[in-house]
């Protein structure tokens, strides 16, 4: 029997099983919150300062103030889980509040857990992504380039995506443009150039997208792009950290069909599984100090 994972709550630790938060908690009612999951590699928290600057930024665009000591908590959570592989879950909600959306009292003390989630076996062929009918939330309505602890937008466009037997969706701007996928962000090959969508196109400031951009052979493009641009394209994948970059097979209900082993998509999924060692190997001994 698989021995229960540990989990931390405002700085107390429990068994995962055992961990709860009050109903009246704002995370719980609203969604009133951001989170980040980290992939482990080694037992090393994978682009952790970029995670750190992107939770930050997440709390400030809603107003959220919460400061921990996170890398001791999460090298405490390591510990205790024993983890090597697999990843960490961090989300802070503005706590227990008001009834109402007014956030009162505005001094209220945040909730924050940290999680650790064991690895799950990745999928084994490329996916088919579904046209969305659910448009992405445009940046002047929500701060979508961070991830927010409401996520109905994307759990309806991959409802929608399943219930006609493909993998993910793929979701455009109110205005027709290429965003994401619901639970990733997107690429595509096109004549020796890498593409993806610019952060304008209201998708998230995905961890895993910035190291494709880092780390591609090739030059990278961030755009507006519309439907025509894919439906040309060489290849396509989507990226995000547990995934990390997967290929494409097709988008429907057009039927465009894209191969799933392109030489420069194999090169950048091999450069980016030596950059999760590498920075394991260089941040090891950081994270063993107590």
């Amino acid at each position: 029997m698989t021995e229960p994972t540990i989990t931390c709550i405002n700085g107390r630790f429990t068994k995962a099983h055992r961990a709860a938060v009050p109903v009246a908690d704002r995370g719980f009612r609203f969604g009133d919150g951001v989170f980040e999951t980290i992939r482990l590699a080694g037992g090393i928290p994978y682009q952790w300062e970029l995670h750190m600057q992107r939770l930050a930024q997440g709390m400030a665009a809603i107003g959220l103030q919460c400061a921990p000591s996170w890398d001791g908590l999460v090298r405490k959570l390591i510990q205790k889980n024993d983890a090597r592989e697999g990843f960490l879950r961090l989300a802070v909600s503005r706590g227990v509040g008001s009834r109402g959306y007014s956030p009162f009292p505005p001094d209220m003390p945040a909730t924050y857990v940290i999680e650790y989630l064991p690895p799950v076996p990745l999928p084994t062929q490329p996916y088919r992504l579904w046209l969305s009918s659910w448009a992405k939330i445009p940046a002047n309505c929500l701060p979508g380039k961070f991830k927010l602890a409401q996520g109905m937008n994307s759990i309806l466009a991959i409802q929608e995506a399943q219930a006609n037997q493909c993998d993910d969706a793929l979701q455009l701007t109110i205005d027709g443009l290429v965003s994401e996928a619901g639970s990733a962000n997107i690429f595509w090959l096109k004549e020796g150039v890498l593409y993806t969508p610019s952060l304008e196109a209201a998708c998230l400031s995905g961890t895993t997208r910035e190291a494709v951009m880092r780390l591609s052979h090739l030059p990278v493009r961030a755009e507006h792009a519309g439907l025509p641009q894919l439906q040309t394209a060489e290849a396509i994948f989507i990226s995000n950290s547990r995934l990390g970059i997967h290929p494409i097979a097709s988008i429907q209900p057009m039927g465009w069909q894209f191969g799933s082993k392109h030489p420069d998509f194999e090169r950048i999924q091999h450069a980016l599984i030596e950059d999760r060692a590498r920075y394991s190997k260089r941040h090891r001994a950081a994270w063993a100090s107590a």
